[in-house]
């Protein structure tokens, strides 16, 4: 018979392969390392310009469609500005008529409006309705401020779908919405009174750029810096103003920063911060 013998690992290849086999696992580890950190790091820089996108299509679309001289800057502070923002453009679709409550008018809006953020809403929405005055003085056109307590449905005189809005206009003592010369085919404004301002969350403790309603205050973007919400107000000749009515230009400013700190290339950890400025010309801007 042949006698079977097997060799046995030797106690320094043992070492060698356990050493390299640690080796592989090191690096393996690093590699894994360095490839969550990247991932880290690339989340969050895309969050922080996402919130500077959102801060520069959104903010300007709301400043640019204000008039200062009409009011629609409501209040301002550096770091918060108020104001009236359109929400809904439409169109009478039969002149207004004498409500059953003192002092209302009930308005027949066409039900597809020219343009819309969203539909009208009788809880926080107000309307600016058109009134045309002296058709050989246009300077006697105005827009009639009301506010609104409901919307129902209606019908237009030419069979097309439409909504009634019981309104209680804002006019001189001892004039009425029906005299003063409000048309078929008028203009309907519907806008919301909020504000832009910078504020702490309870939850989480970080600062965020928020729009506040008559409701609820709910953040629009962010997390941003403790002075991440800047507003500076300008007249027409470039000039800082503290008066609402002078406002012609409105430059506002946007810092957000990391919300966890990553690595940066040199190996430091270091929460990155980017900024965007932006300046918006208010709509009939005077050049005085």
């Amino acid at each position: 018979m042949r006698l079977v013998t097997s060799r046995g690992v030797a106690l320094v290849e043992l070492v060698v392969a356990l050493t390299l086999s640690g080796l592989l696992a090191a690096a393996a580890v690093g590699l894994l390392g360095r490839t969550q950190d990247f991932y880290r790091s690339a989340v969050q820089q895309i969050d922080v310009s996402q919130n500077l996108r959102v801060a520069g299509a959104f903010l300007p679309a709301e400043l640019r469609e204000l008039d200062a001289v009409d009011g629609d800057v409501v209040a301002m502070t550096p770091t918060a500005v108020t104001i009236r923002a359109a929400r809904q453009l439409a169109a009478l679709c039969r002149p207004p008529v004498v409500g059953d409550a003192p002092g209302s008018v009930n308005l027949t809006l066409g039900a597809a409006p020219f343009s819309a953020l969203r539909d009208l809403d009788a809880a926080t929405d107000s309307l600016w309705i058109f009134r045309d005055g002296d058709p050989l003085s246009p300077e006697d056109d105005d827009w009639i401020a009301a506010a609104i307590t409901t919307l129902d449905p209606d019908t237009c005189p030419d069979g097309r779908a439409g909504r009634r809005v019981t309104a209680f206009p804002r006019v001189a003592p001892g004039l009425s919405l029906e005299e003063g010369q409000v048309m078929t085919g008028a203009p309907v404004l519907g806008f919301e009174t909020v504000t832009y301002r910078l504020y702490r969350s309870s939850a989480d403790r970080r600062w965020y750029v928020g729009m506040e309603t008559a409701s609820d205050l709910q953040p629009v973007l962010g997390p941003v810096t403790q002075d991440g919400l800047a507003f500076t107000y300008l007249d027409s000749t470039g000039a800082t103003v503290a008066e609402a009515a002078r406002v012609r230009v409105i430059e506002f400013r946007v810092r957000a920063r990391t919300v966890e700190p990553i690595r940066t290339r040199d190996g430091r950890l270091d929460q990155p911060l980017d900024s965007l400025v932006a300046v918006v010309y208010l709509r009939n801007n005077p050049r005085y």
